[in-house]
């Protein structure tokens, strides 16, 4: 008589392999899925951040270019004594953006390591994160505001993405976690970290090149 179904060794044997084959495949997918998130996460917060700069140049007269102060204001404020939106990164971020004030402020009180250590840092509702340093700018036209978007807030693992290329093309060396480097001037978020020159054109600094790869790739995605 024949013999329908499988035989328990054959289901071992089946089971065993499918196990080995998950243990080698699940990490890189894993690694994948968490390197599309940030990159998704990150072009979102670009959008948003241009957005921002844009409606903010159209309705209180200034974008990234006019602020005035950088820093978090302690007491949280936005508008002044008449009404007016402040000068200010916050001002410009709490009124056009949906900020979470609360895990607003310092790095050090809001919990934010890696890159964002040592800066202010505003959340938004989404679960990203602006982090800057302070900078003096004394209300001059043209400031350029160094900057990190961290793609999932607090969250592990804090750390700057980087890439050995351009076009991030060496697998081995490419690095996507969820923090990318960027620059605010004017009405424009740039991915990346730049200086102006006398002539108006950005140049990137040695030291960020791998930081600026990864951004300028995830923003190229």
């Amino acid at each position: 008589m024949k013999k329908n179904g499988f035989t328990l060794a054959e289901v071992l044997i089946t089971l065993a392999i499918i196990g080995v084959v998950a243990t080698l495949t699940l990490p890189s997918l894993m690694s994948n899925t968490q390197e599309q998130q940030a990159v998704t996460a990150f072009r979102k917060a670009m959008n948003t951040l241009n957005e921002v700069a844009q409606m903010n140049a159209a309705v209180d007269g200034f974008d990234y270019g006019g602020i005035a102060a950088t820093a978090v204001p302690a007491a949280g404020e936005v508008y002044n004594n008449n009404g007016q939106l402040n000068q200010t990164l916050w001002a410009m971020m709490s009124s056009k953006a949906q900020v979470d004030v609360t895990k607003s402020g310092s790095a050090a009180n809001v919990g934010a390591l890696g890159g964002c250590a040592g800066t202010n840092v505003i959340s938004f509702r989404d679960g990203t994160m602006l982090c800057y340093q302070d900078i003096v700018t004394t209300g001059a036209s043209n400031v350029v505001i160094p900057a990190i978007v961290d793609t999932n807030g607090i969250k592990a693992p804090n750390a700057l993405s980087t890439c050995d290329n351009a076009n991030c093309s060496n697998k081995a060396a490419k690095v996507i976690r969820d923090q990318f480097v960027i620059t605010l001037y004017n009405g424009m978020a740039i991915p990346g970290r730049v200086s102006v020159t006398a002539n108006g054109s950005f140049a990137d600094t040695a030291a960020n090149a791998q930081h600026n790869n990864a951004s300028r790739w995830a923003m190229s995605k």
